[in-house]
């Protein structure tokens, strides 16, 4: 990677988790978590999923501890639904509920504004954006298998 590209991608990560700090302080208090979050942008990006398919984007997190985050988003946010599979009861759907596609519109509205304000900023041309699309699909695919996630990308 060479550390010049080092220094300037963490110094940018850096700066966009501190603006992500900024809007998560002027959250009202219980804003939800970013295991909370992310689980709903997964919703968002594959459409319902079960309980194992969700727990399988983390693999270093037991599935119980997935489970229990549904639950509270579940329960006490009301930001997805939970069904019980009728051919097999051991197994739960879970599905963005419109309070919840709302919730996953903020957030992504928020993370576009931080990520717009860098790149309004950088004034990038043509072939620079499409180098960086290339250089972030290719990082995807990479992040994807050190992950283990087996997600069809933008299934919906």
């Amino acid at each position: 990677m060479g550390p010049e590209l080092e220094k300037a991608i963490n110094e940018l990560s850096l700066r966009m988790r501190m603006l992500r700090a900024i809007q998560e302080d002027a959250a009202p208090s219980g804003a939800i978590t970013e295991r909370e979050s992310l689980i709903l942008q997964l919703l968002g990006e594959q459409g319902q999923m079960t309980v194992t398919q969700i727990a399988s984007a983390w693999p270093n997190v037991s599935e119980s501890t997935i489970s229990m985050t549904i639950t509270k988003l579940w329960r006490k946010r009301g930001l997805v639904s939970k069904t019980i599979d009728p051919q097999n009861q051991r197994v739960t759907r879970v599905e963005l509920t419109e309070k919840g596609k709302k919730e996953l519109e903020t957030i992504l509205r928020q993370r576009s504004q931080r990520i717009q304000a860098v790149f309004n900023s950088i004034q990038m041309t043509d072939p620079e954006r499409t180098a960086l699309i290339r250089v972030c699909q290719k990082g995807v695919e990479v992040l994807d298998q050190y992950l283990g996630m087996k997600l069809a990308p933008g299934k919906k």
